[in-house]
């Protein structure tokens, strides 16, 4: 069965750790990336869980229990096809 990915956008308070080291997130097995970003939205977060309840846990009980996270916004995704991992594609030499 293949996981679940979301990108999950963040709002920071005045308090986010902006210019500070992110290596915090390595603690965190489900986000697979992070990028700071610009505009209404100051985080993006991509996820992977094994079920929608399984993101929704994380949100609520890791990301929302830091101070400095005022909203977040997800979209989700899964992977239905993917050239990679069709077993009749060619392989590229």
């Amino acid at each position: 069965m293949a996981k679940w990915t979301a990108q999950v956008q963040v709002k920071w308070t005045k308090d986010a750790p902006v210019w500070e080291n992110w290596n915090w997130l390595k603690k965190w097995k489900e986000v697979k990336w992070a990028a700071s970003t610009m505009g209404e939205w100051d985080m993006i977060l991509w996820v992977d869980c094994n079920s929608p309840e399984e993101l929704e846990k994380f949100i609520h009980e890791k990301l929302r229990a830091k101070k400095w996270v005022s909203d977040t916004k997800s979209t989700w995704t899964k992977e239905v096809w993917s050239v990679w991992t069709d077993k009749g594609a060619k392989k590229a030499a």
